[in-house]
């Protein structure tokens, strides 16, 4: 009953959600860095069992089976690169830690003065520091918590902040794998560049998840996820993703990013090596450019 009255209350986000204002920010505590994810149209909140559940939902760390670290390099537009780490640790009934660093900065980017001429380049940069933690409460149904610090440099000013997450997933069935999931993000507070304090990018998603074989030899993941930005007025996003995977060796992955102004459609793949892997996605966005990621992830298994 506890399952079916879950299910309800998804439905009732999707549908509340979908039909509501919400927004989608450019802030930088939403940006993700991970190229897997990144590959499925950032529909991952209801998938657990990796990296990825420290940026989407906390409570999926408690489904990473071993240690895990990732190291990911991503090349956006407008000469901005991301560099991002992060790792899971297990910690048997106690649950999960996780830990993520997230750096980002702009090069190559000149300031002139008001005759027009060169006078040095303007240094633009972020860090965002985030501990994990995931709890499972009950057989069925797991909880996670993120706590984050943040710092932002832009040409000669700076601001700080602190902001958490609380995430939660249910495993709905067994064979196919389902799963929901409930996740606020980003409630805190940040001081100003100047004088105005921004609002905080405080944002519910909601997400549904599958996995099921095929064939006895290939493995199929199915990601939904909706996002509602609190503090803008604009339409929320939904997001569908898939990963078919080939002989636990070779994923591709695709998916597709419904947004109010535009459809974005991202590609990638997976290369499984033992306890390396390798993941690779591109997404375009329109005049603004196309983005490339690299992801490492090591596991140690036990």
């Amino acid at each position: 009953m506890k399952k079916i009255f879950f299910i309800i209350i998804l439905l009732f986000f999707f549908k509340t959600i979908i039909f509501s204002s919400g927004g989608v920010g450019n802030d930088f505590l939403r940006i993700n860095p991970n190229a897997k994810s990144a590959s499925m149209s950032n529909a991952h909140c209801a998938i657990g069992g990796d990296v990825n559940s420290i940026y989407f939902n906390p409570a999926g760390l408690m489904l990473t089976p071993n240690p895990v670290i990732s190291l990911t390099h991503f090349t956006s537009f407008g000469d901005t690169n991301y560099e991002y780490f992060c790792g899971i640790y297990p910690i048997g009934f106690l649950g999960a830690i996780g830990l993520g660093v997230l750096y980002n900065y702009t090069f190559c980017f000149v300031e002139y003065d008001e005759f027009g001429d060169e006078v040095g380049n303007i240094d633009n940069r972020d860090i965002t520091v985030t501990l994990s933690y995931s709890y499972p409460v009950a057989s069925f149904f797991l909880a996670g918590i993120n706590l984050k610090y943040f710092n932002s440099f832009l040409y000669k000013y700076t601001k700080t902040g602190f902001a958490g997450d609380l995430g939660t997933l249910i495993i709905i069935g067994r064979n196919p794998d389902m799963y929901g999931a409930l996740v606020v993000q980003n409630i805190g507070y940040q001081t100003a560049y100047i004088d105005i304090v921004d609002e905080m990018p405080i944002n519910f998603k909601v997400g549904l998840g599958c996995k099921f074989s095929v064939f006895d030899s290939m493995l199929f993941t199915l990601a939904i996820d909706t996002n509602r930005l609190m503090t803008k007025d604009e339409l929320p996003t939904l997001d569908f993703g898939g990963d078919l995977c080939f002989q636990k060796f070779l994923s591709l992955r695709a998916g597709i990013g419904l947004r109010h102004d535009a459809e974005r459609f991202s590609f990638g793949f997976g290369i499984n090596l033992q306890s390396v892997r390798f993941s690779y996605a591109y997404q375009p966005f329109d005049f603004l450019g196309d983005t490339h990621r690299l992801t490492l992830d090591i596991e140690f298994k036990k």
